[in-house]
């Protein structure tokens, strides 16, 4: 049995809990929190042995095998660090840095400690609809070149929550990295160029940053994809996930979205041209298959199989919103033509 730590008891780091409670061959360790009372009351609800506040001390734990780092961005260097010179194996949520610079030094702490399996939080490859999505589109279901249309705004309630977050990093970087690795994944190509613009809609966003982005890509197999994320009290929450090609298009509804059969989890809708024929396919819903991502690293450590995706994946999906952002970046401070 392995004793796992979890670092962050927010939405994400909660999220992992809650998978980690159910499975009887995991022990939940320890939790850790700068919040001493949201600790305490994580430990509480999910049955950890331990709380902390202090994350180098749970992770000089000798009893801790896994540790889990669910907290901002800027803090993952230092964490990963720690973590693999006292030779913890790692699932680290994304953003995995603050910047592609320190994400190179990321790969190369990871690549200098071997024996310490380290897995990213791109949570969609472990996503039993993103899965059959790419193997629809393997397939050649609906050939290619395909075009790549995927939105994700967000209705804010708790404003100070995201404020912070725009802080740190941006709504393009932050699920981003997702959706580019999504696009690279599905189409086995390489992004040939980056664009993307930005629009700051809410007034205590600081200068030069923003709330509302928009990214286009080009692929090396003719393939094109668009990415828009926002965060806003007047945005509606909105997400589409839709892939066209010559032969048809793929479309993705989420459970909470369908108009019926909710029982029945996610829906993929399959367009067949020129049969102008549609096919559903429900799939069982699980919104963040962190359990599914665990077991993904166990494997990586009982059976030496690699990560999904690699960190070379990683690295390149996180080099093209960085990429992107400083695009957008630009554009904002351009006046007019």
């Amino acid at each position: 049995m392995y004793n796992v730590a979890v670092i962050g008891c927010g939405y994400m780091g909660q999220t992992h809990l809650e998978d980690i409670y159910l499975k009887d061959t995991i022990n939940l360790y320890g939790v850790c929190d700068l919040d001493k009372d949201k600790a305490r009351l994580c430990a509480q609800r999910y049955n950890a042995d331990k709380y902390f506040t202090d994350a180098g001390e749970l992770i000089k734990d000798k009893a801790v095998d896994i540790v889990i780092i669910a907290t901002y961005p800027s803090t993952h260097l230092e964490l990963l660090s720690l973590c693999l010179e006292n030779k913890k194996h790692v699932i680290c949520e994304k953003p995995i840095t603050k910047t592609y610079e320190e994400g190179l030094i990321f790969k190369k702490i990871c690549d200098e400690h071997p024996s310490s399996k380290v897995l990213v939080g791109h949570i969609l490859r472990h996503n039993k609809t993103y899965n059959k999505v790419y193997e629809l589109i393997k397939n050649g279901t609906i050939g290619s070149p395909i075009v790549m249309r995927m939105v994700q705004n967000h209705q804010v309630k708790k404003w100070d929550k995201y404020q912070r977050l725009i802080e740190e990093t941006s709504p393009v970087i932050d699920c981003g990295v997702h959706y580019v690795d999504v696009m690279r994944w599905f189409t086995g190509a390489e992004v040939t160029s980056v664009n993307g613009v930005g629009t700051k809609t809410v007034s205590s966003v600081p200068d030069g940053k923003y709330n509302h982005g928009m990214i286009h890509i080009s692929l090396s197999d003719g393939s094109s994809g668009f990415y828009e994320a926002g965060w806003s009290q007047t945005a509606a929450n909105n997400n589409i996930k839709e892939f066209i090609g010559p032969g048809g298009r793929i479309k993705i509804t989420y459970q909470k979205d369908r108009d019926t059969h909710k029982e029945s989890g996610n829906l993929i809708s399959v367009y067949h041209y020129p049969e102008n024929v549609t096919e559903f396919i429900n799939v069982p819903f699980n919104e963040k298959p962190t359990g599914a991502e665990l077991d993904h690293l166990i494997k990586m450590i009982e059976e030496n199989i690699p990560a999904c995706p690699t960190l070379e994946d990683v690295l390149k999906s996180f080099k093209v919103v960085c990429e992107a952002e400083k695009t957008i970046v630009a554009n904002m401070a351009k006046k007019e033509l």
